[in-house]
């Protein structure tokens, strides 16, 4: 008898939690005839879970508070948060710390990613951000013939185009080298860095953190990686304590006008 009981009773909780997904409620104890207060707690227990995940899913996004206005930079303290080596997955929470803040940044895509997540290169630019290049695979261009530099940058650009309509205005160089035959052949501005928190090789928040407001002034262009979980967890504080600072974040164009093709820019109006 008690074999029987505790079989039909499992079975009344496994047809409840079938039904569960097409129902907006979950029967109780009274509703199936049977009266067993465990039941009722377990019922119960799912109830609350299902609440908790509609209150989830129901969560307003953070509203976006991008920078809309046009942004004088020689007068306003501006700073260009640039990251590298995306698009990756942990872009996604790069863009929302960003959306969360209001700020806007410059993404530097490698070919190879670009090919490999072309849905995450459309987002960073519906959120006001700008996208650049950064070589197909980030090899030392500086080694390459000028028949591999011009195959280089023709497959990033027709990438670019496939995944977002746009090219890439902007090209910075892996690891920040170039020579004369990279720079004519890329015909872009070349956007290296000011302020390097060295990232790639702590792969710790709290250095990362330390380093960009330590070093961070006006008119600076930070390189970071968005490819790495520690850059994500990093920026909240970054922007946090330069926001509170009076720091407008802004793309790399728009706090250097005019950007010059045949130009290397390391930091913008005020920086070093």
């Amino acid at each position: 008898m008690k074999r029987w009981f505790k079989t039909s009773l499992g079975l009344t909780i496994f047809g409840a939690l079938l039904i569960a997904p097409f129902s907006n409620s979950l029967p109780t104890s009274a509703q199936t005839k049977i009266s067993d207060p465990i039941f009722d707690i377990a019922i119960a227990q799912l109830h609350l879970q299902l609440a908790e995940v509609e209150d989830e899913e129901q969560e307003p996004e953070p509203q976006p508070e991008l920078v809309t206005e046009s942004v004088d930079c020689q007068l306003e303290k501006c700073i260009a948060l640039t990251f590298d080596d995306g698009p990756t997955s942990n872009t996604y929470g790069i863009l929302k710390s960003l959306k969360k803040a209001g700020a806007k940044a410059t993404f530097f895509a490698i070919g190879l990613q670009l090919r490999a997540h072309p849905e995450i290169a459309q987002l960073v630019l519906s959120q006001g951000h700008e996208l650049g290049g950064h070589s197909y695979d980030h090899r030392k261009l500086q080694y390459l013939s000028r028949a591999e530099l011009e195959r280089d940058f023709s497959y990033v650009s027709k990438l670019m185009f496939e995944a977002t309509g746009e090219r890439p205005e902007l090209f910075r160089p892996p690891f920040g080298e170039y020579d004369d035959l990279v720079q004519e052949v890329a015909q872009s501005p070349l956007i290296l860095w000011s302020v390097d928190p060295k990232d790639w090789l702590t792969r710790n928040p709290d250095e990362t953190y330390e380093r960009v407001v330590q070093a961070a002034k006006p008119g600076a262009i930070v390189v970071m990686h968005d490819n790495l979980a520690s850059t994500r967890f990093a920026l909240p504080r970054i922007l946090k304590t330069l926001k509170s600072r009076g720091y407008r974040f802004v793309t790399v164009s728009e706090m250097i006008k005019d950007l010059n093709p045949n130009e290397v820019y390391r930091s913008g109006p005020n920086g070093n």
